[in-house]
């Protein structure tokens, strides 16, 4: 699914970034990649706040639809 998707409150694990070039490595230098555990934490109005590590960022919806995520512990 992607992240604009997912529940909130949930703990989730990055399986894909469909981005290129700069939007990539910037996602990449957020810590936004395969592996990576994140919380959905709210929608704000569109964008999707999310909590990784000890970090919150807010993503648009445009970028929270190239994050692909299943919850953690798998399907």
């Amino acid at each position: 699914m992607y992240l604009a998707f997912a529940p909130y409150g949930e703990s989730l694990v990055v399986t894909g970034v469909r981005a290129d070039g700069n939007l990539k490595r910037h996602l990449e230098s957020l810590g936004i990649l395969p592996g990576c555990v994140m919380t959905s934490l709210y929608d704000n109005g569109g964008d999707v706040v999310v909590k990784i590590g000890d970090g919150k960022l807010a993503l648009g919806k445009s970028v929270a639809l190239k994050v692909e995520v299943e919850p953690q512990g798998g399907k």
